[in-house]
């Protein structure tokens, strides 16, 4: 199966009432461990395992750059950033997931889960790269 990306079920709702704009930090973290359940509405919730902390790793994850959403049809809208890049060093950086997640709201509702349908592995010295979709990370109508 290949990689898939669904997202919480609270996610469109959040862009229609103005709760995640543009302007927030948006973030996105790698799980070695990990299962998708829609209804979690928290980081906190989902739980799972992030990857360790080092070889090229924050925990955290990586802040998105260039984040836009961009309105496709009177109700529907894209979500797109730039691509995350990881250089593993001293290690290597292992992950099966990972969760895209808005860091400025104070409960960091998760978006979307990314499920990689394998273990990803870059060695010491390459890179873990996430890249996104050319047509955008995904999008969402708003009925």
């Amino acid at each position: 199966m290949p990689v898939s990306i669904s997202l919480y079920n609270h996610t469109a709702k959040l862009f229609a009432e103005g709760s995640n704009a543009v302007a927030d930090t948006y973030k996105v973290r790698l799980m070695s461990a990990a299962t998708f359940n829609a209804t979690h509405t928290t980081l906190a919730a989902t739980g799972g395992t992030e990857v360790a902390n080092g070889n090229g790793y924050t925990t955290g994850g990586a802040t998105l750059s260039g984040v836009t959403v961009t309105t496709t049809t009177t109700n529907d809208a894209t979500f797109d950033a730039n691509d995350v890049t990881w250089s593993a060093s001293g290690g290597s950086i292992t992950a099966v997931a990972a969760i895209l997640y808005n860091d400025s709201d104070t409960n960091d509702p998760p978006l979307a889960f990314i499920n990689f349908d394998a273990t990803e592995t870059a060695g010491d010295g390459t890179d873990f790269k996430l890249t996104w979709n050319a047509s955008g990370i995904f999008s969402f109508t708003v009925a």
